[in-house]
C-alpha cells in the first residue's frame, strides 16, 4: 500500500482539508456509524467558487443527494460526483454548520469547538485562506422533512463502516469536519463526536 492509499483519520470534533485532483476519488468512512461530517469543496484554482448546496438542490431537483448525483458549485459547475453510498442516504443539505453562536444559544462555555472554526482552521493549516463559510453538505446527518414544511434533527440512521465515495470532477480542496456537536443527538444518542477515516483512491 503506497502513501496515497493509506487510511487517514479526522479526529472527532476537528477538521481536515485536502487537495483532490480531477479524477481522484476519496472514500470517506463513518467508522463508528454515528458521526456527522460537515463537508465543503472549493475550486483549487479559484476559491471564490465553492460547493453550493443551494445550487445543487436546484440543479438536481431534490432536497438530499443520492448516488450518481453531481454536487454543483455556486457557478453551477459540476465539482463532485457521488459514486457510492452504503448508508441509507440521509445527508442533509438544509442546515448551516454549527458555530460559536449556536453553542452560546445552547448555554455552552465560550470556546466550544464548532464546524465553522474547523473549516477555517483546516484550510489555514493546509495553506489556504477564506473569509466566509458556505453552507455545508452534512454527511450522515438525518434531518427528515415532515408535513412538507417541518425539519428537525433526528437520530443518525447510518451504521458502523458505512462509506461514501466521491470523485473530483475538477481540481478542488475538500474540507471535512467531524462535527463537534455534543448537545443534541445528531452524532448519536450518547452525544459523543467520534473519529472518521478516509482513503484517497
Amino acid at each position: 500500500m503506497n502513501s496515497e492509499q493509506a487510511i487517514n483519520e479526522v479526529a472527532g470534533g476537528y477538521g481536515k482539508a485536502l487537495t483532490l485532483r480531477k479524477g481522484q476519488k476519496i472514500k470517506l468512512i463513518n467508522t463508528y456509524g454515528s458521526q456527522v461530517v460537515d463537508t465543503w469543496a472549493l475550486n483549487l484554482n479559484d476559491t471564490s467558487e465553492y460547493l453550493s448546496v443551494e445550487h445543487t438542490r436546484r440543479m438536481n431537483g431534490r432536497l438530499f443527494p443520492e448516488p450518481s448525483d453531481c454536487l454543483f458549485s455556486n457557478r453551477r459547475t459540476k465539482m463532485i460526483l457521488i459514486e457510492e453510498d452504503t448508508s441509507p442516504g440521509n445527508h442533509d443539505m438544509l442546515y448551516a454548520c454549527c458555530d460559536k453562536w449556536l453553542y452560546k444559544n445552547y448555554g455552552c462555555q465560550a470556546g466550544h469547538r464548532n464546524c465553522r472554526d474547523n473549516f477555517f482552521e483546516a484550510l489555514f493549516e493546509a495553506g489556504f485562506d477564506a473569509t466566509t463559510v458556505p453552507n455545508p453538505l452534512n454527511l450522515w446527518m438525518n434531518v427528515p422533512v415532515t408535513e412538507n414544511r417541518n425539519i428537525k434533527i433526528s437520530h443518525p440512521t447510518s451504521k458502523p463502516n458505512d462509506y461514501i465515495v466521491f470523485t473530483a470532477l475538477i481540481d478542488c480542496i475538500l474540507v471535512l469536519s467531524a462535527c463537534p456537536m455534543d448537545v443534541t443527538t445528531v452524532n448519536g444518542a450518547d452525544c459523543t463526536p467520534r473519529n472518521v477515516h478516509y482513503l484517497i483512491i
